[in-house]
This record gives C-alpha cells, structure tokens and sequence, in this order.
C-alpha cells in the first residue's frame, strides 16, 4: 500500500512539473541553444584539455570560445556580409515577386476553364493568399524584427549557460545521478551516458548534412543560374533540420522564383532537387548520421506533428531526437523490466 501510495505521489508531482515546464515555453530556446552549442564544442574542449592538461577545463572552455568567436568572424567576413547584401537585394524585390506570382495565378485561373471545381477554389485561395501576404509582408517582417530585439536578453545567457554546461557538465551528472539510490545509480548513469551519445551524434551529424546540403543548394542555385543563390542555400540549410517535410519547404520558394523566370528554368530546378534528396537519402545521411535515430518513418512524422502543435517550428526541430531520447528511455525500462 505504501508503495502504491508512494508510486501515486511520483506521478502527480511528474504531472506538476509537466504542466509548469509546459507555461515556461520562453525559456527553452536560449537553454537548447546552449546545449548544442555545449554539444558542438565538447570534442574540441576535450581536445584542448588533452593538449594543454595544466590550464584547467574552464581556461579550455574560454580558449575554445575564443577559437569559434575566430570562426565567426571569418565566416562573417566572407559569407554574412555578401549574404545580408543579397537578402537585402531579395527583400527589395519581394513586393514585385509577389506581384509577378499573382499575375502568374490570375493568368492560371483563366486558362482553367473544364477544369474541376476545386481546382478553381483552389486557385481562388491561393491568389487571395498572395494578396494579403503582398499586404501584409511589411508588417510581418517589422514584426518579427521587433521579436528578434525583444528576445536579445534572452540570448544573451546562452555563452553562459554553454560555459557552465561545458565547464561543469560531468558535476553536474554526477550530482544528478546521486540523488538517486545506491542501487539505481548504475542504470540512471546508463541512460545518461544513451542519452549523450544520442544528442551528440545528431547534433553533430545534423549540423554536417545542413551544411553539405545548404552549399550543394547555393552551387546549385548558382550554376543554374537562379537569383539569390545564397539566400536558397542558407533557406535549405535551416529547413534541412526539419526531417522529410524541411528540404520541400527550402525547395519550393526556389521552385516559384524559377518558375517566374521560365518554366523550363523550374523544371531544371526541381530535377536539381530531386537529385539533391536521392544523394542526401543514399549517400549523406546514411553516412554522416549512421544508427544514431533509429526511428521508423511513421514515428518522425507522427513526432515532427506533435512538436509543431506543441512548440511550432521548434518542436518540429526538436521533435525527432527528443522522440530518439524517449525509445532510449523505453528500451531501459524494457531492460529493467527483463
């Protein structure tokens, strides 16, 4: 009875902390960047510890930081700055993209003619889409510029979450694993150490085949000739961290810009594509990633539906490894169960 009592008391304080976990969505994106960001640099931090072993693992962490702050800053040099100048480019002429696809519609609608009805409605939607969103697309990015400012304090904690995480990351685990019982702690140091290795090696194997895919898009984009190369390059490689549906989102506004320029262009573009996801199928993730998620593709979808309801494009982001750390947990509880 005391066990049942006990068992009882574990699933309503569970059940309150989910709840309260659930009203403090705001506070998650800062604290997740911080993890990858620990995740990304433990390797080189280890490294460094092995290197120099007399500067201690903090004096690693700064140094580590200062090594990537160098990254950065060449990348910003050489890629951000051409990029803001062609985005700036891009953001110009949205408003006569956008006109350019209504009269591509208008033209479609009334070629329609012995089409189904639907058809019809749907193209009906779709025109009055474009207009309010050539309407609206000022004030969206004026508001989403606001939401960037606002959120800025926010960020600002994540170099120091990182720098704890990655300075006092095994305390940490350490402390955590001793507030359970003698007898569990071997167990919980299991999950821990499934839970690690499933978080790292998506991280970075996620980062890797977001940064192949993004530049095989830009050289692509390039090659064929499409405006704003960098733009669909930098679009795909932020969409690649979506599985299955990411890479179609990246690929259509590309798909629509082609179209504008010539059908022929959009044909090209889209067989550029098709190739570009045989090759990530076949050859890059199975490569790159290895049995690091194995999930069936029902399960991610299923995941990727449930992290958009919950946390929008985020929990579409974090859908799959979080779905990976739940099997991990289910397949110890099936151990322990055996």
């Amino acid at each position: 009875m005391v066990k049942n009592y006990t068992d009882l008391w574990k699933w309503f304080l569970g059940a309150i902390g989910i709840y309260f976990a659930s009203q403090l969505t705001t506070i998650y994106i800062p604290i997740m960047l911080a993890i990858v960001i620990a995740f990304i640099l433990n390797p080189f931090v280890n490294w460094l510890c092995e290197i120099f072993p007399l500067i201690g693992r903090g004096s690693s962490v700064l140094l580590a930081f200062l090594c990537m702050l160098l990254v950065f800053s060449g990348i910003g040099m050489f890629v951000l700055i051409p990029f803001i100048h062609e985005f700036d480019n891009f953001m110009i002429n949205v408003p006569i993209l956008l006109t350019k696809i209504q009269t591509a519609l208008e033209a479609l609608q009334h070629n329609t003619w012995g089409m189904p009805w639907n058809v019809n409605l749907m193209l009906d939607r779709m025109l009055d889409s474009v207009t309010s969103l050539s309407t609206e697309a000022a004030r969206n990015i004026l508001n989403t510029l606001v939401g960037m400012a606002s959120r800025i304090i926010e960020l600002i904690v994540v170099p120091v979450l990182t720098f704890y995480f990655l300075r006092d990351g095994r305390l940490l685990r350490d402390k955590f694993i001793n507030l359970y019982s003698i007898e569990k702690r071997p167990k919980v140091q299991t999950v821990l150490a499934e839970f690690a290795k499933v978080i790292s090696g998506y991280i970075h194997g996620q980062a890797w085949i977001s940064s192949i895919i993004g530049l095989l898009v830009f050289a692509g984009m390039y090659l064929l000739g499409v405006d704003y190369p960098m733009v669909w390059g930098l679009l795909a490689t932020c969409t690649e961290m979506i599985p299955i549906i990411g890479p179609i989102i990246g690929a259509i506004p590309a798909i629509i810009l082609a179209y504008l320029v010539s059908p022929s262009l959009a044909v090209k573009v889209i067989v550029f594509y098709i190739v570009i996801h045989q090759l990530e199928n076949h050859i890059i993730v199975p490569n790159v990633m290895g049995h690091v998620i194995e999930l069936h593709p029902v399960l991610v979808i299923i995941s990727l539906l449930i992290g958009g309801k919950l946390l929008g494009i985020m929990g579409m982001i974090i859908a799959v490894p979080a779905a990976a750390l739940l099997k991990v947990l289910l397949q110890q509880f099936g151990l322990t169960e055996r």
